[in-house]
């Protein structure tokens, strides 16, 4: 990504950060508490989307490991394989 399409993102949850929080103090809801659960919700979120990114890695990374205890010379060279000369 280039540093456009950051600043582009950046702007952009900012952008919506502010508009959910204008539409909480708009309904009745004090300024405080509309920036705090609206950033509780967010840092919820992301922690939770980190914690099931780390589950499905730790799951590929098992079973990648499974493969190379299924076959245990698949893909690895062995010394006599280059003094062949």
């Amino acid at each position: 990504m280039n540093a456009y399409q950051v600043m582009g993102i950046i702007v952009s949850c900012t952008a919506v950060f502010a508009g959910v929080v204008t539409l909480f103090v708009m309904q009745g809801v004090h300024i405080l508490l509309a920036l705090l659960g609206v950033y509780l919700v967010a840092a919820c979120s992301m922690l939770c989307m980190q914690r099931k990114a780390r589950e499905n890695f730790e799951s590929s990374e098992f079973a990648g490991a499974y493969c190379v205890d299924l076959y245990p010379n698949q893909d690895r060279s062995r010394a006599k394989d280059f003094n062949r000369a």
